[in-house]
């Protein structure tokens, strides 16, 4: 087995008395909690939170939500870190928010809907403000802006949590209904000693921790194919598995995950059929499927059967449903397609499927089946709770598809 840090040993057990996340949190304890109050416009709302900086977390969480958003849902983004705002070169997104009648009108970057400090803050100049000012600036990015624009409300909203424990992460702790935090670690020791503290911190707090990501995992080399865990590697598993939390996976160091964030261009939206991409759509399914699982609503397997050679899916669900779909359906209606694009209109439309037919059906866990196509496209992610939807809608999914084609001057052969 790994040999564990002594300092490792020492924050958990600080943690599990109760103090591992220093006094405030200990206060917190008391419970002089504030009261959480909803956001307009957001159903569900989770925090992407590291102990310290450094370790990836913005990057994580944009493409985190961006494959929240290949799963079929509905996705915005708060910038949290007020003196460090990342999401807005991560996502390419510029230019200043719009306001009206109070409500302030959130950029848009690949789908996702943002607000962060960048867009009002120039890059360059820092932000000198004490911790009041700090707190009040995300209270209104987070309850002034309009999420929902008039439509329908976002499914969830994905708060990029400032690293550390102090004031900022208590207070929206405590002041924002959570359905829970995801937090992103390296391997080595020292991350996982702050990582700890982060997750005491939720714990006191009583925000449910819906697992554990370990980035930066390891390195292999392009040219030569060698792995190489250059900060070790499985400490954030094996700190999962101590403490009986989750561990929804790990990423690796990669040079095209850095350079397309650089570039304001995240991987998961420009190449949705990638590798990488695939494990940051695995991870969105399996936090999805933990915030349904901690609100009662999670959509249990159905049995699927294919028919016609693989032309047609059945999908069989325990509440009684049963929905037919074709291969073309869904080959065309991938969650990974759905992410390619600012709008309907840029967003690139697959046509020419109506032959294609299924080849494979790959269960992922308990909460999605990955489909593979005789085209080669197998990198959609059907969470069944997207299944079930995708099944109900059909007819006016199907009516809107026609329609996009029909604009496009594309077809079905």
């Amino acid at each position: 087995d790994r040999a564990e840090h002594p300092r490792v040993a020492t924050a958990r057990a600080k943690g599990a008395m109760g103090d591992g996340a220093g006094p405030r949190q200990a206060a917190a304890g008391t419970g002089q909690q504030a009261k959480t109050q909803a956001i307009a416009g957001v159903k569900h709302v989770i925090a992407v939170a590291s102990g310290k900086g450094g370790v990836g977390k913005s990057t994580v969480t944009a493409n985190l939500a961006l494959g929240l958003q290949a799963i079929g849902l509905k996705v915005g983004i708060v910038d949290a870190d007020i003196f460090g705002p990342s999401q807005p070169r991560i996502l390419g997104v510029s230019g200043r928010p719009a306001s009206a009648d109070g409500k302030i009108a959130p950029l848009s970057g690949w789908g996702l809907k943002v607000m962060s400090m960048g867009f009002v803050i120039d890059e360059d100049t820092p932000v000198v403000w004490r911790g009041p000012m700090v707190v009040n600036a995300l209270q209104q990015m987070l309850r002034q802006t309009d999420w929902s624009g008039g439509e329908s409300p976002l499914d969830v909203l994905v708060i990029d949590m400032p690293p550390g424990t102090g004031d900022v992460q208590l207070t929206l702790s405590q002041s924002v209904p959570l359905d829970g935090a995801v937090i992103v670690s390296t391997p080595q020791d020292l991350a996982l000693i702050d990582a700890r503290k982060g997750i005491a911190m939720f714990q006191k707090v009583e925000v449910p921790i819906l697992g554990v990501i370990e980035n930066m995992s390891y390195f292999l080399c392009p040219s030569c194919g060698t792995r190489s865990d250059i900060f070790g590697h499985g400490g954030a598993k094996e700190e999962a598995e101590k403490l009986g939390l989750s561990f929804l996976g790990e990423v690796p160091l990669h040079m095209d995950i850095r350079v397309l964030s650089d570039r304001g261009t995240p991987i998961t939206a420009v190449a949705p059929d990638s590798a990488h991409a695939a494990i940051f759509k695995a991870l969105a399914a399996k936090v999805w499927s933990e915030i349904e699982r901690a609100k009662g609503t999670l959509t249990p397997p159905p049995k699927l059967e294919l028919a016609d050679g693989g032309a047609q899916l059945r999908a069989a669900f325990p509440d009684g449903r049963s929905f037919d779909f074709s291969a073309e359906m869904l080959r065309v209606m991938s969650p990974s397609a759905e992410v390619q694009g600012h709008t309907p209109e840029q967003r690139v439309t697959v046509g020419g499927k109506k032959h294609v037919k299924i080849a494979a059906l790959d269960p992922i866990g308990n909460y999605a089946v990955r489909i593979a196509f005789d085209d080669g496209h197998s990198t959609g992610y059907y969470t069944w709770g997207y299944l079930h939807l995708l099944g109900r809608e059909k007819d006016e999914r199907w009516r809107r598809y026609l329609e996009e084609l029909s604009e496009k001057g594309l077809c079905r052969e």
